[in-house]
């Protein structure tokens, strides 16, 4: 392999998860490189292969190209997958589609959701898995999901009438208040609009949440869009570490590489309670509102209107989860949100939420989410050193 090789980088940048996958590339490429990347500012659907085939050590490619023409001249390839099948014996870069939807399930399960729906792009396998292990999910906890598949193109641009008809009376069918998973931030972008303009209020008939956190399309939403997000930079980097192993000549370490996912940030558009008994909503709302303080039992009944012991039973039966719990993962939650966007350390987060020591953060913290704080920053943060 040549000490500066060149790599063809065929991943859009129009949206966050490209922008990331080719963030995590480029810095690992900064840090075991140098290497010359041939690259295109370009959308997903521009994206072609070159008509020549230039002198290239390696190959970054988003799977809507023919990924085999280079694997064919033997040139060393990974192929991020977008909903083709990609090359027999080729390196993988996907998404963790499984805990994307059981993430997002969860999410609305905890806040009382009876009715779900899921919205997709047909043909698009990445949309499809996303759905299915949502559903799968919701399944479990023993409730239906109603489902919609877009025409790719007609929802991109609203310009169909017809598709965008049938997809608002699918919206406006839908029992209220729904709990609606839109298999990207795009589609979710477009359901809010779609809603709103149908007279549908979000979050109160229709609570939305997408996938990849992109803080452009999130943000231009109103109301601004609830996103869970995807370590698309972790990804690249894993997979500019795999395609170096193969420029040397070495065997890769791995032949599927998956995008984990993270945490389901809250915004407007799902920042809902959707319980019919007044008293646990009422419950619900003191403890979100808390959350940046212990809080006991009593002061969440008193804050109820009931007494300690009919709250319980009241909580049990509409959560299937004991206060306690429900506040130790609120308070959590909060936590994960004060580590992941503000730049406040262990110590200032822990005098502010009401922890004696820093300590006592981490192994409350570690107790409900299964890693400690810093190690979740780190993760969440991820700039490979």
């Amino acid at each position: 392999m040549p000490s500066k090789p060149n790599v063809l980088m065929m991943i859009e940048s129009s949206r966050e998860s490209g922008r990331k996958l080719i963030s995590g590339i480029t810095d690992y490429a900064r840090h075991f490189g140098p290497w010359q990347f041939h690259w295109q500012a370009l959308d997903v659907r521009s994206l072609t292969a070159p008509s020549k085939l230039r002198k290239l050590d390696g190959v970054l490619a988003r799977d809507l190209t023919d990924v085999r023409r280079f694997m064919k001249r033997g040139i060393p390839t990974v192929a991020f997958t977008y909903g083709k099948v990609t090359a027999p014996g080729a390196i993988v870069a996907t998404t963790d589609d499984r805990a994307i939807g059981e993430s997002i399930a969860r999410h609305f399960l905890d806040r009382g959701f009876r009715s779900f729906a899921f919205c997709g792009q047909a043909k698009a396998e990445w949309a499809i898995q996303r759905g299915r292990y949502f559903t799968e999910k919701v399944r479990e906890a023993g409730f239906q999901v109603s489902s919609f598949q877009t025409q790719l193109d007609a929802i991109d641009n609203l310009a169909e009438e017809a598709q965008r008809g049938s997809l608002v009376d699918w919206l406006k069918n839908l029992p209220s208040p729904v709990a609606l998973m839109a298999a990207n931030d795009d589609l979710g972008h477009r359901i809010v609009q779609l809603c709103i303009s149908a007279g549908l209020r979000v979050p109160d008939d229709r609570a939305v949440v997408g996938v990849d956190n992109d803080p452009v399309v999130c943000g231009i939403c109103n109301p601004p869009l609830s996103s869970i997000e995807v370590d698309q930079h972790g990804a690249g980097y894993r997979a500019a570490s795999q395609l170096d192993r193969l420029m040397r000549g070495e065997t890769p370490e791995c032949t599927l590489i998956a995008a984990e996912a993270g945490d389901v940030v809250v915004r407007e558009s799902s920042d809902i309670i959707a319980i019919d008994d007044e008293a646990v909503s009422r419950a619900m709302r003191f403890i979100q509102r808390n959350a940046h303080r212990p809080i006991t039992v009593d002061e969440i009944a008193k804050a109820s209107g009931i007494h300690r012991r009919g709250l319980q039973r009241r909580f049990q039966h509409n959560l299937s989860q004991p206060i306690q719990q429900r506040c130790r993962a609120v308070r959590a939650g909060h936590l994960a949100t004060l580590i992941r966007e503000s730049r406040l350390s262990l110590e200032q987060i822990a005098m502010q939420c009401g922890f004696a020591e820093p300590s006592h953060l981490t192994r409350f913290f570690a107790s409900v989410r299964g890693e400690t704080p810093s190690a979740y920053r780190q993760r969440i943060h991820r700039d490979p050193q």
